[in-house]
């Protein structure tokens, strides 16, 4: 037996819905809380509440058009949208590409029209802790992610330190790389020894955001394409990924 359809409730637009929207929105469902609905207005990525069943999903979307949040119900395999992640060993930039290199050292030019979105943040790792004391409930795509089917109502979480990280996904899915600041040797890209890490990881985040011109840029790419110097901030590498593949899923209903 195949196993049940689930569903995601996405915004349509990239604005924060206010807490008291979500408050009364929240009012489907009896597992949720206003603190939930507070933190979910504050940390909105673009989708709200993912693996949902077709009921919830409905309720849900019925409660915040009711609120005046345009929103979409989509099925989950509709998000399906990242193709699986290459580690960045070392790059290069020329006039008309951008060159990849594999652990051999040979290189690979990627035209910059076939950048389809470039993503960067400082993504903080999150571990998290769960405690058996569980109790059934909807499952809640939250700035840590996405909790199991039940709810857990006491939870120890553990942070490290941030990462600097950058995504570039090429049209159609046909490749997606991936840049760890602190793993990457920047010199073969960026030899400049006085600069540090992160003043080299904004420096190549904006060269790459500026030549890719038909890409879209996440709201941390776009910061450093138009002069910041710090990078943003996410709470979770799932909050950091949820946003690219809301990007991608915004700008495929857009073109159709």
């Amino acid at each position: 037996m195949s196993a049940t359809q689930q569903y995601a409730v996405l915004q349509k637009d990239v604005g924060h819905p206010s807490a008291e929207q979500m408050r009364r929105a929240f009012r489907s469902f009896s597992t949720l809380t206003d603190a939930d609905a507070v933190r979910l207005a504050a940390n909105a990525q673009g989708i709200l509440l993912r693996h949902l069943s077709a009921d919830e999903a409905r309720a849900f979307h019925r409660a915040l058009l009711a609120e005046g949040v345009p929103a979409a119900m989509v099925a989950e395999s509709e998000l399906e949208l990242l193709p699986a992640s290459k580690s960045l060993h070392r790059l290069s930039l020329t006039d008309t590409a951008l060159e990849v290199y594999d652990l051999l050292g040979r290189a690979k030019p990627v035209p910059w029209s076939e950048i389809a979105l470039v993503a960067a943040g400082s993504v903080r790792n999150v571990e998290i802790t769960l405690t058996q004391t569980e109790r059934t409930g909807v499952n809640l795509h939250s700035t840590f992610g996405v909790w199991p089917k039940k709810v857990v109502e006491s939870v120890r979480k553990v942070e490290s330190d941030s990462q600097l990280i950058m995504e570039i996904v090429l049209a159609g899915g046909a490749a997606r790389y991936e840049l760890d600041a602190v793993q990457f040797p920047f010199r073969y890209a960026v030899d400049r020894p006085e600069l540090s890490m992160r003043e080299k990881f904004v420096w190549l985040v904006r060269e790459i955001s500026t030549r890719a011109t038909r890409a879209i840029l996440n709201r941390g790419a776009s910061d450093v394409r138009h002069g910041v110097q710090l990078v943003r901030g996410y709470p979770s590498r799932q909050a950091f990924l949820e946003e690219i593949i809301w990007l991608l899923w915004n700008a495929t209903r857009r073109s159709q």
